[in-house]
């Protein structure tokens, strides 16, 4: 049952998406990397994994301008194959470096110098505030996060108005740290979901 709520959950939220405007998106983004840039300046400048924005996502690349962020470092998220099944690995990025499509056509680093994140931000279709994420259903983030041996900090990314209450969590799904929405920073690491 859990698969099937999630698919009719996944068809709302990009419906809501796809519902949105360019500007409103801009605005969104907006507001999402302001609460963004204050959550990271309570960590160390550390290593943060960004995603490139995609599919009407918000795009939270701008806070690498942030000056309050100096010293900070920054990642992009490369689809990899291995033995033992597909996962993200991260490589460095700078707001000037040279970009080349990767898989799904998702821009990635041309050039790779592998880091470990000590924040990851991750993307949300859809989320509950106890740190359930439904991604478009590939599992490479929850795949990763299960093979990493030092877990980073993970911030879900989302609109808040993909918030459901439904449980549509499954056993394998990874429960995020936080999730930040354009109205709210939610601590949600309460290990139930």
């Amino acid at each position: 049952i859990v698969p099937v709520m999630k698919k009719s959950l996944r068809q709302t939220a990009l419906a809501y998406r796809n519902e949105l405007q360019p500007e409103e998106i801009k605005a969104l983004s907006q507001e999402i990397s302001a609460s963004l840039s204050t959550l990271l300046q309570t960590f160390q400048p550390c290593t943060v994994g960004l995603f490139y924005p995609t599919r009407r996502e918000p795009n939270v690349l701008e806070i690498m301008n942030n000056l309050a962020l100096k010293g900070f470092h920054w990642a992009l998220p490369v689809c990899c194959e291995s033995p033992t099944g597909a996962f993200l690995k991260f490589a460095q990025f700078a707001p000037n470096d040279e970009l080349e499509p990767g898989r799904y056509d998702i821009p990635v680093p041309k050039f790779k110098s592998w880091v470990q994140p000590d924040v990851l931000l991750i993307p949300c279709l859809a989320f509950r505030r106890a740190g359930a994420r439904l991604g478009y259903g590939a599992g490479w983030y929850d795949r990763t996060l299960s093979q990493m041996p030092e877990k980073p900090v993970t911030v879900g990314v989302a609109y808040a108005l993909t918030e459901f209450q439904d449980n549509f969590s499954e056993q394998h799904d990874e429960l995020l740290d936080y999730v930040l929405t354009e109205r709210e920073l939610i601590f949600s690491h309460s290990g139930t979901s």
